[in-house]
């Protein structure tokens, strides 16, 4: 039994680091057997879900992605009176706007 137990311990020590480099590549686990897929945005660039949040701050909401390169995501979305908007973010660290048309 003892050799058993030691037997199971060394090939979970083996396996710590193989597990933990997995974890690094964007697996996530939730802490109850399951996990996501998660990859953090390239340092320096603008990601969705802040464009998002910055869209919702300026007060459009329901915002689907339009329009992405390596310069600006475009965003459309509701005003809180039912107009339609279009805001357009720098693709940087920060997510500047540079810009807001309202549709017709």
């Amino acid at each position: 039994m003892k050799a058993a137990f030691h037997t199971t311990l060394m090939i979970f020590a083996t396996l710590l680091p193989a597990m933990a480099a997995c974890a690094s590549d964007g697996w996530n686990p939730d802490g109850r057997g399951t996990s996501t897929w998660q990859v953090s945005p390239s340092e320096g660039t603008c990601n969705v879900s802040l464009a998002t949040n910055r869209a919702r701050r300026a007060g459009i909401y329901r915002t689907d992605l339009v329009y992405r390169d390596e310069n600006v995501l475009t965003l459309r979305g509701l005003t809180g009176w039912g107009d339609r908007r279009e805001i357009t973010f720098a693709n940087v660290r920060g997510c500047p706007e540079i810009g807001l048309q309202n549709l017709q």
